[in-house]
């Protein structure tokens, strides 16, 4: 069961925190639930997030690092995961549920991805030559590429599948371990795509994260996630598929 729905946007949370509340954590509940009942006893892939460690204490973060989430969906995935944990074996309940909790950040490069997140608003900004405007700038990131982070979730389903029952309750992050700073990503955009886009600077969102650096060694260790697709080539992939959709207008 690969459990991927959400109110996924951290402003979308801050702006509704009743209906992220409901999905996110009532909803996750009602799949565990069905887990549980289930004659099949489906190991369940929780998608979880960056947001839940909050603002790091120590660069890059690991699985161990405290969790303090800012936002209302950061709290929310924290408690999914914690809803998680009271399904596992640990709980000594009759029926339990087995799962594994993945954490991505800031994953991008497909066509359909949300338009207001960062990277597809600046690329589709760059190919129309319309200003960018940054909300602070500074904050620094680890960015990663949806064919890296399909290869994660894969990587996690046939381990389980292959019999490795020592994998069940643990976490793991697919990121690159690479932070790159938003100020950065926007001007390799406008360089990437040859735009006359402006960048404009303008006060940041106190409910974002200021820095985040993922550590994988775990996921390479125990499932041989290596992430493959540098920043660089990430955006040129993705200025190449949203292209067309310019030209067409």
């Amino acid at each position: 069961m690969f459990h991927f729905a959400a109110v996924s946007r951290v402003a979308w949370g801050q702006e509704d925190p009743f209906k992220c509340w409901q999905t996110n954590q009532l909803g996750t509940l009602n799949v565990l639930e069905a887990c549980r009942k289930a004659q099949t006893r489906p190991v369940m892939f929780y998608a979880s997030s960056r947001e839940v460690y909050g603002e790091p204490i120590y660069l890059p973060v690991n699985e161990n690092h405290p969790k303090k989430p800012v936002s209302i969906y950061g709290m929310t995935k924290l408690c999914a995961e914690r809803t998680c944990l009271s399904y596992s074996a640990t709980s000594l309940l009759d029926r339990s549920v087995n799962h594994l909790t993945l954490r991505f950040s800031n994953v991008y490069g497909s066509t359909r991805d949300i338009p207001s997140r960062v990277i597809p608003t600046f690329m589709m900004q760059a190919l129309r030559g319309e200003d960018i405007t940054l909300y602070g700038g500074e904050q620094v990131l680890d960015f990663t590429f949806i064919d890296d982070t399909i290869s994660g979730i894969v990587k996690a389903y046939t381990s389980c599948l292959d019999g490795h029952r020592e994998l069940f309750g643990e976490d793991f992050h697919f990121v690159t371990g690479r932070g790159v700073s938003v100020a950065s990503l926007a001007k390799m955009i406008v360089n990437l795509v040859g735009s006359h886009s402006k960048i404009i600077t303008s006060d940041a969102k106190g409910f974002e994260v200021r820095k985040f650096i993922g550590d994988p060694r775990k996921s390479y260790e125990l499932l041989g996630y290596e992430p493959r697709v540098r920043l660089e080539d990430g955006l040129r992939i993705l200025s190449e598929r949203l292209a067309p959709s310019i030209q067409a207008r």
